[in-house]
């Protein structure tokens, strides 16, 4: 690379997904966000190109054209990385001169391998980026930016990350002003107040994307963020931690800032899953006070021996009751079930189907449990060699939503896990319409009817895959309920 002043436009591209359940940006991807924040206060021109707003190929080529930027940044997954590999090989073919950085969790996982296979890519920047991509753009000494994959010499070489963020709180909170805000369907805003995960489950690959240290904003800094995006018009505000209540002291300070703001009509909801062992009852109807109005669980199995076998370190006792207390309290609950983790038999399954439909919870979702490298979970497997399919195919094309196990145990067949999930869907679906049921108003025949259409598989596909049927939908749900 040349002068200081070489890269001063800066492109980043979240590829589209062109098969599973997340075909559609809802609202802005907030590790983007943080990246494009750290970016313009650096002094660079930014903009973000989201192709999950239904952007093609070709309008990638347009954008690039228009902008003309220095330096090009992918944010790359596992699922479907081989898409992302010919997008960006057709991006380097089109402008041979632009840079290619990726960061996310495939580089983060497999390092070195991902410009092994892809020969367009120039640098993998992994874990947090905040800082080291930024760097990489001022065009410091690769050499000595931490936690950068590049090629130098003829070789693919790679500097340890050794220096995660400790203080949160020096970051500027996404302002989104790089996005196109005004083209996502639903008005939300997602926020991450903390990062890190200190458990150890086997399946989760979140400590290779962001480590295990756990780290966390304090509330004033918090409460500012939720306070900007209110005042910007937005009311439905998301915490996609993955840990959100890990410290209590902080949650509970959080919240008697938002009593004490009275942001009116604002609605906080935790979508990702926080651990029912980090809640009680009085920490709930304390978040309810602050207007949380939605909280999700990961519950992952019903079954005592499972969550032993996955590292849960949960007790199925304390989990039932943080569900039931959320349930009285009023929120809307949502509850992650994994089908087919070690150990786990069609018993064990069915224990989980009962648990979801004993309370009157929103939406109880059953996933296939996935190996990602670089996970205990992965390496059992391949250890005792119950794939299905090779590793290449598994990695690229293997959903958590999809009915296509890529594993077995002597526990629960192919046909076994298929059968389960596809139950699992039938549960789903009985308790989303019961659900609804509740919600709305009007004569019974005309809300039964209403769940009945809402819940029928090509419709909740279509619900969750076109844009202009969400924002309808949206308008919808705040007329009837």
């Amino acid at each position: 690379m040349g002068g200081k002043n070489e890269i001063k436009k800066v492109l980043l591209v979240s590829p589209r997904f062109n098969k599973g359940r997340h075909q559609i940006s809802i609202h802005p991807l907030a590790g983007l966000g943080y990246i494009a924040e750290s970016l313009k206060n650096n002094g660079f021109e930014v903009n973000v190109f989201d192709m999950n707003l239904q952007y093609s190929e070709k309008d990638l080529a347009e954008k690039i054209h228009s902008f003309l930027p220095d330096m090009v940044g992918f944010l790359i997954m596992t699922f479907g990385y081989k898409d992302t590999y010919r997008l960006i090989e057709g991006v380097k073919e089109l402008e041979p001169n632009v840079k290619i950085a990726v960061g996310g969790p495939h580089i983060s996982t497999l390092k070195e391998k991902v410009l092994q296979e892809c020969s367009a890519i120039d640098y993998g920047v992994l874990l947090e980026g905040d800082k080291s991509f930024v760097r990489l753009c001022l065009n410091d000494d690769v050499k000595n930016i931490p936690g950068i994959v590049y090629r130098a010499e003829g070789k693919i070489r790679k500097n340890e990350f050794n220096e995660f963020i400790e203080n949160l709180n020096e970051l500027p909170f996404p302002r989104y002003e790089a996005f196109e805000l005004e083209k996502y369907p639903v008005k939300q805003i997602g926020i991450v107040t903390s990062r890190g995960c200190p458990y150890k489950c086997i399946y989760c690959p979140v400590v290779s994307a962001i480590g295990r240290k756990f780290r966390a904003r304090n509330a004033d800094n918090i409460a500012e963020e939720i306070e900007y995006w209110h005042s910007k018009g937005y009311r439905e505000i998301l915490i996609l931690d993955d840990n959100f209540t890990l410290v209590r002291s902080r949650v509970e300070e959080l919240c008697w800032l938002l009593i004490n703001k009275d942001l009116k009509d604002i609605r906080l909801k935790c979508p990702n899953g926080i651990r029912a062992d980090k809640t009680d009852y009085e920490l709930l109807k304390l978040m309810r006070k602050a207007r949380f109005d939605m909280i999700s669980f990961g519950v992952e199995s019903a079954s005592s021996k499972v969550l032993k076998n996955i590292n849960k370190d949960e007790n199925i006792d304390v989990i039932e009751e943080a569900i039931k207390n959320a349930c009285s309290l009023g929120f809307e609950v949502s509850l992650f079930f994994i089908i087919g983790s070690p150990g786990e038999t069609p018993e064990d399954v069915q224990k989980s189907f009962s648990l979801a439909l004993k309370y009157p919870v929103a939406v109880s979702n059953f996933y296939n449990i996935i190996p990602f490298p670089d996970t205990e979970l992965f390496d059992w497997i391949s250890k005792n060699k119950y794939f299905l399919r090779p590793l290449e195919d598994i990695m690229n094309n293997a959903s958590h939503f999809i009915n296509e196990p890529c594993f077995f145990t002597p526990e629960m067949s192919y046909e076994e896990r298929k059968r389960a999930f596809k139950n699992g869907k039938k549960i789903s679906k009985i308790i989303r319409k019961r659900f609804i049921e509740k919600k709305l108003k009007g004569p019974e025949v005309l809300k039964r009817l209403f769940s009945c259409i809402y819940t029928i598989g090509v419709v909740e596909q279509v619900l969750t895959t076109n844009k202009s049927v969400i924002k309808l939908k949206e308008k919808l749900k705040q007329a009837v309920c």
